[in-house]
C-alpha cells in the first residue's frame, strides 16, 4: 500500500522525482567542472571493470577451448 502511495504522489508530482542537476545538465558554470570531473571519474570507472570484466571472459574462453582442444586428441 505504501509503495502504491508513494508511485501515485510521485505520478502528480514529476518534479519530485527529478534526478540532481549532473543528470539533468544544470549545473552553474561555477560548479561545472566539478560535474564534469564526476562525469568522467564515472567513465573512466566503468570502462576499467568492463575492460577487466573482458579481459577475465577472454581468458576463460581460451583456457576452456585449449582444454576442449586437449581432450579431442586424447
Amino acid at each position: 500500500m505504501r509503495r502504491i502511495s508513494l508511485a501515485a504522489l510521485l505520478a502528480l508530482l514529476p518534479s519530485a522525482a527529478a534526478a540532481c542537476a549532473v543528470c539533468f545538465g544544470k549545473a552553474t558554470p561555477a560548479t561545472q567542472g566539478l560535474f564534469d570531473g564526476i562525469w568522467w571519474g564515472i567513465i573512466v570507472l566503468l570502462s576499467i571493470t568492463m575492460s577487466m570484466v573482458g579481459g577475465i571472459g577472454w581468458l576463460l574462453y581460451k583456457v576452456e577451448r585449449h582444454r576442449n582442444k586437449a581432450e579431442a586428441r586424447g
